[in-house]
């Protein structure tokens, strides 16, 4: 029986990487006594048992600022289980050096997992490493003790992917227009059931603070073309429409949606990133007794093993997104993790303090001039692979 030895980490990667490229048999975490939290190994055996069944999970609670005391208890570990690995890569300081200490001393094999390198190595052979296993969305979510509990906006079905990014591209043309067609929509549908496609209304109405709102006549008939609605026709002062589906009719009431929809067909139409999500909306603790939606995240990506958040604003930038989407990084995916916001706005072009401060934050930005580009998934592309993790060590995030 092989016994994996790890030191808990705060970061998520640190805890499962390691172990799902090894494979034990056994995994025995050491961790701060003054973690109170158990369900953190519940969560990590959860996401153990869907790749390993028969994995057996322990845990032993140190003192993290006496090295002798988590020295004693590797060395019994050791004793107690002996064909031992250790991983160091995970922990504190003094849990990687008591490790080494006991490892070297017992005879025990010592690893550490470079993760952006992609290997798992031999402390004391670095030409004898194995490439490092692939973590998936759920993954991390399952090892965090989180749960994906649904999706804001439905994802949609890959035939469709060429006429909606057809609709992107003239709505961010035509951006105004837009507004004026989504809030005629939004007023329009208001109080009608999910289930409600047809429209039959003024081409003239009236929001609750009493501006009126017309939609675009062109507009429309591009949305028919799409085929997003159907049976268009102006009757005087009248439109009638039918949407040609409850999803259609979901992304025609939200402003927002068309650029969330444009990062994510590209994003899967890349083929080059893991479990793309449109909308995931997380509970955070799924422990607690309840489902409770914590944040909406607009885009989930997994590269190489690293998650991915995107924000997408069809507006300018502020700061309280980048606080949002930096909150989210922190708590799914900690130090080795991504945060993207894409945003119609000139920002990136004008270095403006927004953009700034999301370079300060860590937070790569894509623009408005990226998003009417030809080649937006190439920068999508050249953006997630060219955030550096080891740059920002030294950063003041």
């Amino acid at each position: 029986m092989t016994t994996q030895i790890e030191f808990y980490d705060k970061d998520i990667i640190k805890n499962t990487l390691g172990v799902l490229t090894v494979k034990p048999d056994k995994v025995i975490y050491i961790y701060d006594n003054a973690l109170d939290d158990m369900y953190r190994f519940v969560s990590l055996e959860k996401c153990f048992k869907k790749h390993l069944p028969n994995i057996i999970l322990e845990k032993y609670p140190v003192n993290i600022l006496k090295m002798n005391d988590i020295y004693k208890k590797v060395c019994e570990v050791i004793d107690e289980n002996g064909n031992c690995i250790i991983d160091l890569t995970g922990g504190s300081e003094l849990m990687v050096i008591a490790g080494y200490k006991a490892g070297t001393e017992k005879g025990a094999k010592l690893v550490y997992t470079d993760i952006i390198e992609e290997k798992l190595v031999n402390i004391e052979n670095e030409n004898d490493f194995v490439k490092t296993e692939m973590l998936t969305l759920s993954d991390f979510v399952d090892a965090r003790g989180s749960d994906f509990i649904g999706n804001s906006h439905a994802e949609p079905d890959e035939k469709d992917f060429d006429n909606i990014l057809k609709m992107c591209r003239y709505i961010f043309n035509h951006l105004s227009k837009w507004r004026n067609t989504c809030g005629f929509f939004q007023t329009a549908m208001a109080d009608s059931a999910p289930s409600q496609l047809d429209l039959r209304v003024r081409a003239e109405i009236y929001q609750k603070d009493g501006r009126h709102v017309s939609p675009d006549k062109d507009m429309l008939y591009e949305f028919q073309k799409m085929g997003f609605i159907r049976d268009l026709y102006f009757s005087g002062k009248y439109v009638v429409l039918s949407f040609v589906s409850k999803l259609a009719k979901s992304y025609l009431i939200n402003y927002g949606v068309w650029l969330e929809l444009f990062v994510y067909i590209n994003a899967v139409k890349s083929g080059v990133f893991q479990d793309v999500k449109l909308g995931a909306m997380i509970d955070w603790d799924a422990y607690d007794g309840y489902t409770v939606a914590g944040n909406e995240i607009d885009i989930i990506l997994m590269d190489k093993s690293m998650p991915v958040f995107i924000s997408c604003k069809l507006k300018d930038a502020d700061t309280p997104a980048l606080n949002e989407l930096l909150i989210a990084k922190k708590r799914l995916g900690g130090w080795f993790s991504k945060a993207i916001i894409v945003t119609f706005g000139n920002d990136k072009e004008l270095k403006t303090g927004t953009y700034r401060r999301s370079r300060e934050l860590g937070i790569e930005m894509l623009g408005k001039e990226d998003i009417l580009s030809d080649n937006f998934q190439d920068r999508l592309i050249k953006t997630v692979r060219g955030h550096n993790l080891i740059s920002l060590k030294w950063k003041k995030v």
